[in-house]
């Protein structure tokens, strides 16, 4: 065997063909990566080499493409409304108000306001309404406040006005609250009608009825007011109907005795007969445990107590009271005796109440009962005397039966 030093040049290429190859071991253990990059490269023949590099520039010109050409815009969210917003489009349209002279034009502009209102973010339009009415914005609309179904507005005298009935619907409690600042001074009474109704409608603690009670006396005795009694004015006694009770018996009878205001002494007028028909035991025994309530008025009294229902006991009893007693007019118990059974009913849109046709079927069977209780009467020598007035009441009462 020959040794290192005797072999022949050409195991020189050999021995340099080991330490490459320990060499490049070497180098794959510390670092594979550029060992396996330099085997790859190696592998690539130069027309391969071309054409991967043209598929880049490609596939990198069509992306460079797509990056420039612009995508179809974002939608823009709109922006939320504020109550500054809201606040500065009530303004507006005050001054759209002021300028027209005529109720069409504004019950127009006041429609647009209406759609316009519920489109607005419920919290912000509250705020913004209840500043407008603490910085009296407003205008006159040339209109007459006009009740519709459910005490809501139809018509609006100001813009006023229209925000406190749309607060109302918006936000009740708030509109109390809006209510309660504006009975504390003397605005218009068309305002303090529809601010009794929005705190009348969140408030019903005794305390809250004896406040409202007290500030319907202060509107109806306020003589500027009462002078020139509004709708509103008017609409206003609707409210002691609502609250029911007597306390404010006494008020109702002192104004239906003004004949020198028929409207007032008019709305007096309905809103007793409407109590009667509510609470007619306890209103009819206040009117006739106290005579000086309706002196004067005693015929419009007879209306009253026509209404009783005689299968009522409490109502029997006080009817017999009335007519016995020995101070009562024949004028008085004619006009009893001619329209007992009362039946006449006016039924209309009120700010608190609603009213509604009577079923027909009760009313007959208390026509009957009513008959057996005449023919009673009658007999008794009590009411000997009132005889010419029963006959009446009985042929009334036969004709309304026989229907």
């Amino acid at each position: 065997m020959l040794d290192k030093q005797e072999r022949p040049a050409g195991s020189l290429r050999g021995r340099s063909a080991i330490v490459a190859s320990s060499y490049y071991a070497d180098e794959w253990q510390r670092a594979p990566c550029n060992w396996t990059l330099k085997v790859q490269r190696s592998a690539i023949s130069k027309p391969y080499k071309i054409l991967i590099t043209g598929c880049v520039l490609v596939i990198g010109t069509v992306i460079w493409w797509f990056a420039q050409t612009p995508g179809p815009a974002p939608a823009s969210t709109p922006r939320r409304p504020t109550s500054r917003d809201i606040r500065k489009q009530l303004e507006q349209a005050a001054d759209n108000l002021r300028k027209t002279s005529e109720a069409d034009a504004a019950e127009r502009k006041l429609a647009e306001l209406r759609t316009l209102l519920p489109t607005l973010p419920a919290d912000a339009a509250v705020i913004a309404i209840r500043e407008a009415l603490q910085s009296n914005v407003d205008s006159p609309t040339h209109m007459k406040l006009t009740i519709g179904p459910g005490g809501a507005l139809e018509q609006a005298p100001s813009l006023r006005i229209f925000l406190l009935d749309y607060l109302a619907q918006l936000d009740p409690p708030s509109a109390a609250t809006e209510a309660e600042k504006v009975l504390s001074r003397k605005t218009s009474p068309d305002e303090w009608a529809i601010a009794l109704r929005n705190y009348a409608r969140v408030h019903e603690s005794p305390v809250a009825q004896a406040f409202l009670r007290e500030k319907f006396e202060e509107m109806v005795h306020y003589e500027e007011w009462q002078t020139n009694a509004s709708v509103g004015f008017l609409q206003a006694f609707d409210l002691p109907v609502f609250l029911g009770g007597t306390e404010l018996v006494p008020v109702l009878t002192e104004l239906l005795k003004k004949t020198d205001n028929q409207a007032v002494a008019h709305a007096a007028y309905l809103a007793l007969d409407r109590l009667v028909l509510k609470e007619p035991a306890a209103l009819l025994t206040t009117l006739q445990g106290d005579p000086e309530l309706m002196r004067g008025r005693e015929v419009t009294r007879a209306n009253y107590f026509a209404r009783a229902n005689l299968s009522d006991v409490q109502q029997k009893a006080v009817v017999e009271t009335y007519l016995l007693d020995p101070n009562r007019l024949p004028g008085e118990l004619n006009t009893f005796a001619k329209l007992y059974p009362n039946r006449n009913l006016m039924l209309s849109y009120n700010l608190l109440t609603t009213a509604s046709p009577p079923d027909p079927a009760p009313q007959m069977n208390r026509d009957r009962f009513a008959l057996s209780v005449l023919k009673d009467w009658m007999d008794d020598p009590r009411f000997t005397k009132l005889r010419p007035q029963l006959e009446t009441m009985k042929t009334r009462l036969e004709a309304f039966v026989k229907r």
